[in-house]
């Protein structure tokens, strides 16, 4: 971290008390109380000096580079102590766990295998065994395939049956899974397709009752059309029945003139049109 001036350092931790001595000097009346009371004169220059070394403080550290650099180490340390102390416990649990597998004793084959090693030497370890000419159907060589980590033919066999077998069942699984899912959907879709039937169902009903209505209406409709013309031709044969014999009276009121024919009023005398005796 980069120093900046000592004297400028020093000329801020002096600057408060010499302000307050400024402010002593130049206002008599608060220099007399002040004097009066000891406790008040040191805590107010107390107050100074710290308030100068906060200022000290603050000019003489530079913030670059290497002081972020240290602050973020100094806030990740407790997390880097937290990382060393869960390897080692992490190193701890593997050694306890080595040592409970060694406490074990082997069984069978594996525990007459470690008794012959630790009957011999440890220069014998890393010797050639002898070799042993086998046939193929002796009991020996799958004692000897076994025994060096691989497996036999009737082994094998079960490794099969049993893959097979669980083969077969998570298939009969996903099978039967997949079946009703298949059901699920297929029942779904019948109620949906009942529930647009019985929608579709009642507006076809609706419909029907509306032309129902509708159609009586219509034949009301014309009933009343019939009725109001019967009634007109009826009426207007009475008018025709009574219409007759007035103009039979008319023609009976009416004279025709015997010289040239033309018609007059019944009470005229004389003819208009030729002026002849009637």
């Amino acid at each position: 971290m980069t120093e900046r001036s000592p004297f400028m350092s020093a000329a801020l931790l002096v600057a408060p008390t010499v302000g307050v001595i400024a402010i002593r000097m130049g206002i008599p009346a608060l220099e007399d109380v002040i004097k009066e009371d000891l406790v008040v004169l040191a805590s107010i220059h107390l107050v100074a000096l710290i308030i100068g070394f906060i200022m000290f403080r603050r000019y003489r550290l530079v913030e670059d580079h290497e002081f972020h650099r240290s602050s973020a180490i100094k806030a990740q340390r407790k997390m880097y102590q937290m990382e060393d102390k869960g390897l080692w416990d992490k190193g701890r649990e593997s050694l306890e766990r080595l040592e409970s597998e060694s406490r074990i004793q082997p069984k069978g084959r594996a525990a007459l295998k470690k008794k012959i090693l630790l009957s011999g030497k440890i220069s014998q370890l890393n010797t050639e065994q002898e070799e042993l000419e086998l046939q193929e159907d002796d009991e020996k060589m799958s004692i000897d395939v076994k025994v060096e980590g691989m497996a036999t033919i009737a082994e094998s066999e079960l490794i099969d049956n049993l893959k097979s077998t669980e083969t077969g069942g998570f298939i009969g699984n996903r099978a039967e899974v997949s079946a009703q899912k298949r059901l699920q959907k297929q029942l779904a879709k019948q109620k949906k397709n009942a529930a647009k039937q019985v929608k579709r169902d009642e507006k076809a009903a609706k419909k029907a009752e509306k032309a129902a209505k509708k159609a009586e209406k219509i034949a009301a409709k014309k009933n009343k059309k019939s009725s109001s013309s019967k009634q007109f031709d009826w009426d207007s044969k009475t008018d025709d029945v009574g219409a007759t014999p007035s103009s039979t009276s008319q023609t009976k009121s009416v004279d025709s003139c015997n010289d040239c024919g033309a018609l007059n009023n019944a009470g005229t005398a004389y003819c208009t049109s030729c002026g002849s005796f009637l």
